[in-house]
């Protein structure tokens, strides 16, 4: 130091002094002349010098081999950023600590070598935790660990694991090391060779592992001499030591051969370095062979070890066995004569008995810093915490100084900032031999076991050993990522010889919150299950438990790791190892504290520390929850269960036919119940017969039989979301890609909930299975949007709707093909009397075409409720199927006598012979022996204390009771309850007003929104309030009105999932936090609760909650293309029972329309039939009629808009009706045509009404229908003129061109043919193509207008016009067509119909096959598809075959397609339904005329006389059918254009026939 420089060289007793002194004394120096100068050296050395410290504490907690690899690698990387940064940056290297590509690591990263394998087991901890206070255990545990440390470090080991009371030490030979670790093992190995004279004369050569060997018995013969039977003595007030209270003990295997260490985990947050290899399940097999206070030596290390030893200590193994004693307390039986390597000072670290020495003097700042980040990624969470590592006030040192030197101001500041760090820096240094055991714990502690099931060894195949390197590191990605997620702690990653384990926490600092358990812990558990399995495809094994453990550091000063220590934490491990594991298993204690969840029982297990058996669970995951909980007090239904049961286990065993249960029986009897007690039981049973089953369930509600496909919402996202056993996602079929490779680092699952997993799997999983079975276009979108509640999936524009069948057949093959791989499927439905038709359709494709699933259906009586399901089926399974063993059904009513006395018995906790006859009678009396009934009633006598037991030894009613008539003191059920609900308090009854009016089930957000709107919450309490509700439902669960699950995406839209949480700020014990408001969905208990609030509630209150329940959801989902079917209904129903009738109306009309273009025309009436009940239900008195259906008064009352919505909804049933072939449904149609007219007439605000266009589709389709013969009230004539004379005073173009079209139409079918051109020439005045096309083809379905022209055509060929007709087909094909949607196939037909028999028979067939081919076969098949449909197609084959048989005949064609004789042969391919046959003649010629002129001219041109002769004869029978159908002798008009296209054609056939 130069004199200028030592002249500022202050000196002051830092230690000695306060915060405040050193702060002035600092303040003054940065205020003198020059002292900014030895102040900004003195900060930097203070920062400097607390950086070093804390990497050589965090040093402590890792291997000696890691700190090594991790020195050498910042030091080299250091040494590459110096040569090649610019000048300017050469003080230091540039790697940020937050930069990923810094890290100087490639996970994972292995490292051979050759290694002695030292395992020490201490035993007595679970003792001395339950008789120690934490502060005398800690002492105790660290005393006894710090002996045994001790003595490894003087043996130069390096102590690679404390695996809980476990030491695993390591002696590392140099061969096979890097050259540079060679040159520093040169001293060693002169050593060693000196050492080899000191051995008898014919040795063989002793190698550097034979020394390590050597040295390791050395080093385990005297811990088992200096460490077994250790003391613990009690604590006194005094201070005086006690009595000895128990004793510490342990043993020791010893082996040695080739080990990997190999570093796995991220390169941003955790780390772990696991090693493997022969030598660890040599020590573990050893260390279980040894007894308390022995070593013993495996086979290859007994070798090693006799290699260095005289001929008198050799040692063998006896027979049969794999190890050998070596040493015990009292002696070691072989020569221990050794020189003992120095113990090494905190810089150096041992690896192989040598030092490395790393000397922090190479490295500047940010080295030192990058390092200290490096070693937080393998120590544990809460030790990081505590050294700081990312300390604010460490990284903005250097700012600070800066600061400071600008002005006095700043002085102070600075100055306490550098006496802070310089005090800081003094402790460390004065005791961090004894801080951390000053800070250990007794906490209460969620533990979780984790054991992958895959194979981790070494192999002679390196490529197998780096993808088995790649899982390990896999598996600690995604457990890491998931317990970051959720807020957890990875404990420790290890490898021995029972295979993989992690272990991680819940609990400690940092990760202690409010309901821990069962809204992180529990979680956690369930995800890190499946993700391991679907993600990575390892089977896995998981353990958790929860109790008071010890918390704190474990090992020695110079080496230790953060430990959890406790009997729960070894019965954690023995949960993992169970056998017939279900995947996760918890104990009692994490069942009580997880009271909201379910759980099933399995059997008890013996566990270490614990005196009793211990209980054992498993818990249920979110689908098995909404299955409903388990009832303790269950009983009856023995007979029933074992039916189902049978049939699953039979059904297990081999692939057999799909079977169907049904149960049937009332409200109260049970039914939902037996089905949960049922698949528990099933699910059992499989389990212990080792089969894997899929078992899903569903219960509908009343509005189900509005949703189209209702029930399988959750049973898709059920069986889709299982993983295929056969699926390509084992870690064999992953080769060597790690999950990193794919983008997890950037995403992990700190951005990814539980419900995104789940739906991302369900969702990739329904694309893969839709582009294996090549799906019909349009059911990804209806079955991912409308059924899986996902807007990015909904159906875009496509070029066909997909047929009804198709979907049908589709689902059932999805459900099939996701489940396939189970070897039974449960299929449970609850209350199907409210299941849609289209359920029922894609249940019966899964029973008739599936195997091994059985279906479980239970409803409340037929009579009661009818079921939608299909007439045919209803009566296949009450006959082929019952006959063939295939179909089951029984009915349950109430419970016998005797099992109610059970049921007492459970509530009561007695025996069922201890309750007396009257208090059984009684209960039996009010219930009816209805289970549930009968249960509500024990406990509310249980609760109000109404029983005890009396002198003769009887459970029975209190003195002032027993002499009572009625033994209780309500009439009946409802009094019971309302009873109850009248306990709780306003808040919580309120909020079951608002759930009972929302359903049978709802969200929690919900009600929150809701009451939050109907209460008037102000903005700033609505935090407080939304958790006043949840409190309010709680206390609904626990007096079991209501159900609870913590929803999962199976039942959560995407609209939804966008809000499923609500920010809130709640108060906690540790300062004000931010929490999730957990999206829950509640249930009622049973119907009985609902049905009797809604009793209580006015009428005036219940249409205001759905109002606003309405309104909360269209501010939830605020686009409608976004809603599914769902959504739709449930907005409907809130608008209709709240009744604003118009807003009803109009969700009801879009309703329909999206079911009819999806062909659910069923699902269309009942919407809109629904939707007129709004009306209807208003009934007249009994003096007056009804107006179409309604009450005079209800027509009287209805203004414009509720008049016209009225009529739109009865025009859109009568489509929907009349849209059938069934003549009744037509009829129907008609009268719905006609009901609508009568109301405009007699309802007052009709004549308000301006725009009058809503009724038009009236007369569209009652004309309709009067083409189809169906009988109206309304002449035909009458309807025309009245619907012309509407759409000219509306003055609309479209529909007055649509009523001339309709006039001229019938003046063609009843032969005016003058008049129906005249029509023409009016509309033609009218009609613009380019405008009007998509306008009447929005209105009608069709271009009417634009078909009226090959109607006007068809009228100049009756005039004998044919000029004129020709001019018409070619305006048709000229300028028409080219400017008509093409993907309107049936409006391309109906236009070109006339025009393709006018060219035909004028000598121009060709140009007629041609616009055919080009307007109507190609665009059907590029849109609709070989399957696809259209009214005109029964026709489609027959003029292909005909045009083509005629160019054919006339030379044309050179070739004829020989299947049109076949085809022609088959008189079932020639019949048309007579409606459509009809229904086309009309447009020029009828279906069945095609045909007969096909037999006709293939007869001429068949020289087989057999053949011939059935065409011929097959032509008549379908010509005589066409002309029956137009020839008028039905009573209707000729239909003269069709007449004349088949009169000849028949006459020439009877001709040939004769």
């Amino acid at each position: 130091m130069s004199s200028k420089e030592s002249q500022f060289n202050y000196e002051f007793p830092l230690e000695n002094q306060n915060d405040d002194e050193v702060a002035d004394m600092m303040e003054q120096i940065i205020l003198s002349e020059k002292g900014s100068v030895v102040m900004e050296k003195t900060m930097n050395d203070i920062e400097r010098s607390c950086m070093v410290e804390t990497t050589q504490s965090l040093g402590r907690h890792v291997p000696a081999c890691v700190m090594a690899q991790l020195t050498c690698e910042t030091l080299r990387l250091a040494e590459t950023a110096e040569s090649t940064c610019s000048s300017k940056a050469k003080s230091g290297f540039p790697i940020s600590s937050h930069s990923k590509a810094s890290i100087p690591m490639e996970m994972p990263h292995a490292t051979q070598y050759e290694a002695a394998l030292l395992f020490v087991d201490m035993s007595g901890f679970t003792k001395i935790s339950q008789k120690l206070d934490v502060e005398s255990l800690s002492k105790a545990i660290n005393s006894y660990f710090q002996a045994i440390v001790d003595e490894i470090t003087s043996h130069g080991s390096d102590i690679l694991k404390f695996a809980g009371d476990a030491i695993f030490a390591e002696w590392r030979s140099s061969k096979n090391k890097p050259l540079q670790e060679k040159k520093q093992a040169r001293h060693k190995m002169m050593t060693l060779q000196k050492l080899k004279t000191k051995f008898a004369k014919g040795l063989l050569p002793i190698t550097e592992l034979d020394d390590c060997v050597h040295t390791a018995a050395i080093c385990g013969a005297s811990i088992v001499k200096k460490c077994a039977d250790y003391p613990v003595y009690a604590k006194t007030i005094s201070g005086v030591q006690g009595n000895i209270i128990a004793t510490l003990n342990m043993h020791c295997g010893l082996g040695v051969g080739e080990m990997v260490g190999v570093h796995v985990g991220n390169n941003y947050s955790r780390r772990e370095y696991l090693v493997f290899g022969d030598p660890i399940d040599q020590v573990a097999e050893a260390c279980d062979s040894a007894k308390l206070g022995e070593i013993r030596a495996s086979e290859s290390a007994l070798k090693r070890l006799n290699r260095s030893q005289p001929f008198k200590y050799q040692m063998k193994c006896d027979k049969g066995k794999k190890s050998v004693v070596i040493a015990s307390g009292k002696r070691a039986f072989f020569c221990c004569k050794k020189c003992k390597a120095s113990p090494q000072k905190s810089t150096s670290l041992g690896g192989g008995g040598e030092k490395i020495d790393i000397s922090f003097d190479k490295m500047d700042t940010t080295s030192i810093k990058f390092l200290q980040k490096l070693l937080s990624f393998y120590v544990h969470p809460v030790v990081a915490a505590d050294e700081d590592v990312e300390s604010p006030l460490n990284q903005n040192l250097r700012h600070s100084n800066k600061e400071s030197m600008r002005g006095s101001r700043r002085g102070s500041q600075i100055s306490r900032r550098a006496s802070q760090i310089s005090r800081r820096s003094s402790t460390i240094s004065t005791d961090a031999k004894e801080r951390y055991r000053s800070e250990a714990e007794l906490r209460s502690v969620f533990t979780i076991f984790i054991m992958p099931k895959i194979e981790a060894r070494l192999t002679n195949d390196p490529a197998k050993n780096q993808k088995t390197f790649q899982l390990l590191n896999d598996i600690m990605n995604v457990v890491t990522s998931i317990l970051h997620n959720y807020k957890g702690h990875l404990r420790q990653y290890i490898v021995d010889d029972k295979g993989v384990v992690l272990i991680a926490t819940f609990g400690l600092r940092g990760s202690t919150f409010p309901n821990m358990v069962s809204e992180r812990a529990l979680p956690t558990c369930r995800l890190i299950n499946a993700t391991l399995e679907s993600e990575l495809g390892v089977d896995n094994q998981i353990g958790a438990t929860l109790g008071k453990v010890y918390c704190g550091i474990v090992g020695g000063v110079e080496r230790h790791e953060f430990a959890v220590l406790g009997p729960s934490v070894n019965l954690s491990a023995r949960l993992m190892a169970q056998k017939n594991h279900p995947g996760v298993l918890v104990d009692n204690e994490v069942r009580l504290k997880a009271k909201k969840l379910n759980f099933i029982k399995f059997p008890s297990v013996k566990a270490k520390g614990y005196v009793d058996l211990v209980p054992v669970f498993k818990p249920l995951t979110a689908k098995e929850t909404r299955w409903g909980k388990v009832n303790a007090k269950y009983v009856g239904r023995k007979k029933e269960m074992e039916t189902v049961c049978s049939l699953a286990v039979e059904m297990s065993r081999a692939e057999c036919k799909s079977n169907m249960f049904f149960l049937w029986g009332e409200s109260g009897a049970g039914k939902s119940s037996f089905v949960v007690h049922t698949i528990v039981r099933v699910r059992k049973e499989l389990f212990l017969k080792k089969k894997r089953p899929i078992i899903t369930r569903n219960v509908c509600c009343e509005c189900d039989t509005l949703v189209p496909f209702s029930v399988f919402r959750s049973i898709f996202r059920d069986v889709l979301s299982e993983k295929p056993i056969d699926d390509e996602a084992s870690f064999a079929s992953r080769g060597t890609n790690s999950l990193f490779g794919k983008g997890w680092d950037n995403k992990s699952f700190s951005s990814m909930s539980t419900n995104d997993c789940e739906t991302t799997s369900v969702i990739s999983r329904l694309h893969e299975i839709c582009e294996e079975l090549n799906a019909p276009e349009g059911f990804l979108g209806i079955v991912g949007h409308h059924l899986l509640g996902n807007s990015n999936l909904k159906m875009a524009s496509v070029k066909k709707a997909p047929e009804l069948d198709d979907i049908v057949a589709f689902m059932a093959e999805v459900f099939i093909r996701s489940t396939r791989h189970a070897e039974v499927i449960i299929l449970a439905l609850d209350d199907v009397q409210w299941m849609d038709n289209l359920s029922w359709k894609v249940v019966r494709n899964i029973f008739e075409r599936s195997t091994n699933v059985l279906i479980v259906c239970c409803s409340r009586l037929i009579e009661d409720i009818p079921l939608t399901m299909d007439k045919d089926f209803w009566e296949m399974l009450n006959g082929k199927y019952r006959d063939s063993n295939l179909y089951y059904e029984t009915y349950i009513g109430a419970l016998e006598k005797s099992e109610v006395r059970e049921m007492a018995a459970l509530t009561l906790k007695c025996k069922p012979e201890d309750i007396s006859d009257k208090y059984i009678n009684d209960v039996y009396m009010h219930s009816g022996g209805m289970p549930y009934f009968a249960s509500e009633i024990l406990e509310s006598c249980l609760r109000k204390n109404l029983c005890k037991r009396n002198a003769d030894n009887k459970i029975g009613w209190r003195q002032h009771r027993r002499n009572s008539q009625e033994g209780l003191h309500y009439t009946n059920l409802n009094e019971l309850l309302l009873l109850r609900i009248d306990n709780l308090d306003d808040l919580t009854r309120k909020a079951l007003h608002f759930a009972s009016v929302l359903g049978a089930s709802f969200e929690l957000q919900e009600i929150v929104e809701i009451s939050g709107h109907i209460l008037c919450i102000p903005e700033e309490e609505k935090e407080q309030h939304s958790l006043a509700i949840k409190t309010s439902l709680e206390a609904a669960v626990e007096e079991g009105i209501l159900d609870v699950t913590v929803q999962d995406e199976s039942d959560v839209d995407e609209e939804h999932s966008k809000i499923s949480m609500m920010m809130i700020k709640v108060d906690c014990s540790d300062g004000q936090i931010h929490k999730y408001l957990p999206r829950r969905k509640y249930s009622f208990y049973h119907s009985t609760w609902r049905r009797l609030i809604l009793s209580m509630l006015l009428d005036s209150w219940k249409r205001d909650i759905h109002k606003h329940a309405a309104m909360a959801i269209e501010a939830r989902s605020p686009d409608p293309e976004t809603r599914d079917y769902r959504t739709k209904v449930k907005l409907f129903q809130h608008w209709k029972d709240s009744e604003d009738t118009l807003k009803a109306a109009d969700f009801a009309l879009d309703i329909g329309q999206s079911f009819k273009m999806l062909g659910l025309n069923l699902h269309s009436i009942k919407i809109y039939d629904d939707a007129l009940e709004m009306w209807r239900k208003h009934k007249p008195s009994k003096s007056e009629d009804t107006i179409g259906g309604f009450a005079p008064d209800v027509l009287d009352s209805l203004d414009e808009g509720n008049l016209v919505y009225l009529i739109k909804l009865l025009t859109m049933f009568g489509q929907a009706v009349g849209s059938t072939s069934k003549r009744i449904d037509q009829n129907r149609s008609a009268r719905t045509f006609e009901d609508a007219l009568n109301i405009l007439r007699f309802s007052p605000a009709s004549a308000q009404i301006k725009d009058r266009a809503f009724i038009f589709p009236i007369y569209s389709g009652m004309f309709f229908l009067l083409k189809y013969k169906v009988d109206v009230s309304y002449s035909e004539e009458d309807l025309i003129k009245n619907f012309v004379q509407e759409t000219k005073m509306h003055g609309d173009p479209v529909h007055y061109g649509r009523a001339l079209a309709m006039q001229g139409e019938t003046y063609h079918r009843n032969g005016h043919f003058d008049n129906a051109i005249k029509s023409h020439i009016e509309l033609k005045q009218v009609y613009d193509v380019d405008k009007h096309h998509s306008l009447v083809v929005a209105s009608y379905a069709s271009d009417r207008l634009g078909q009226n022209f090959g109607c006007t055509a068809n009228c100049y060929m009756r005039l004998n016009q044919t000029g004129k007709a020709m001019e018409v087909v070619y305006t048709i094909i000229n300028k028409l067509m080219p400017k008509m949607d093409p993907k309107n196939v049936h409006n391309s037909i109906a236009t070109i119909y006339p025009a393709i028999w006018i060219l035909k028979d004028n000598g121009k067939s060709d140009e007629a096959r041609a616009i055919f081919v080009k307007y109507v076969l190609e665009p059907f098949r590029e849109f609709y598809g070989e399957d696809g449909a259209t009214p005109f197609k029964p026709s489609f084959r027959g003029l292909e075959a005909l045009l083509d048989i005629v160019l054919y005949m006339e030379g044309v064609e050179s070739d004829l397609n020989g299947s049109y004789s076949e085809w022609a042969l088959d008189l079932h391919n020639l019949d048309v339904p007579m409606g459509l046959e009809i229904a086309i003649g009309t447009f020029g010629r009828s279906p069945m005329s095609i045909n007969a002129e096909v037999c006709l001219r293939l007869s001429k041109l068949s020289d087989d006389p057999e053949i011939k002769a059935r065409l011929l004869e097959n032509g008549i029978i379908v010509a005589e059918r066409a002309l029956s159908g137009c020839d008028g002798s039905d009573g209707s008009s000729r239909l003269l254009t069709t007449y004349c296209q088949i009169k000849p054609v028949y006459d020439e056939l009877k001709k040939l026939s004769e």
